[in-house]
């Protein structure tokens, strides 16, 4: 709203300084300005220089407000991005969720058994912690959250939360033949993975 009055506003501008160079090319000799009493003679030159500097001025005025209104704009999305993945990962329910994944994985380790990570008691889990991953990705892929900012923070417990599901994952993308399957979560798991390499080489990234 803010934005459509500004450029509303340089719209006017541009369209009084060309009505001001067309008076000045349709040959006005005089402009007459009454002060209290006396009555001065301006040179419309002169006159016309002035108020196309003014405009000229507003103009450049207008063009940064609307630079600060998008930056200001740009970082309260930021926040409130980042604010939502707050809710996403660190509710009790979120935490409690993926210790249970972390279980599941580390019984699948133990006996090979695959059908853990659908079998009742975790699936609802297993099925929380990859959506919710997943959303954040999309989060962040749509840039209302830095990525760095969420990796300075997030990148151990992605990369965990990758690491134990990413067998289940890719099985459901099988079965589904749909590859896109939980990709936000892939490409977050890889900026992780990256991160990692030059942050934290010698990190465990184990979901243990």
């Amino acid at each position: 709203m803010l934005i459509d009055t500004i450029l509303l506003f340089l719209s006017l501008i541009a369209q009084v300084s060309d009505i001001l160079d067309l008076t000045g090319k349709q040959g006005f000799s005089s402009v007459v300005l009454q002060n209290g009493s006396a009555i001065t003679q301006t040179n419309p030159s002169t006159l016309l220089e002035w108020i196309l500097t003014f405009a000229d001025i507003a103009g450049v005025a207008a063009i940064g407000l609307v630079v600060a209104v998008v930056y200001f704009q740009s970082r309260q999305r930021k926040f409130a991005g980042l604010i939502e993945i707050f809710k996403l990962l660190n509710g009790k329910e979120q935490r409690e969720a993926r210790a249970m994944l972390f279980e599941a994985y580390r019984k699948y380790k133990e006996t090979g058994n695959d059908s853990i990570f659908d079998d009742e008691f975790y699936k609802e889990y297993v099925n929380r912690t990859i959506s919710d991953f997943n959303e954040v990705g999309a989060l962040v892929k749509a840039g209302l959250v830095s990525t760095n900012l969420f990796l300075d923070v997030y990148w151990n417990i992605t990369l965990r939360s990758w690491n134990a599901s990413r067998f289940i994952i890719q099985k459901r993308r099988i079965s589904r033949n749909y590859d896109e399957y939980m990709i936000n979560f892939e490409v977050l798991a890889n900026d992780a993975e990256n991160y990692s390499k030059r942050r934290f080489p010698s990190a465990s990234v184990e979901p243990f």
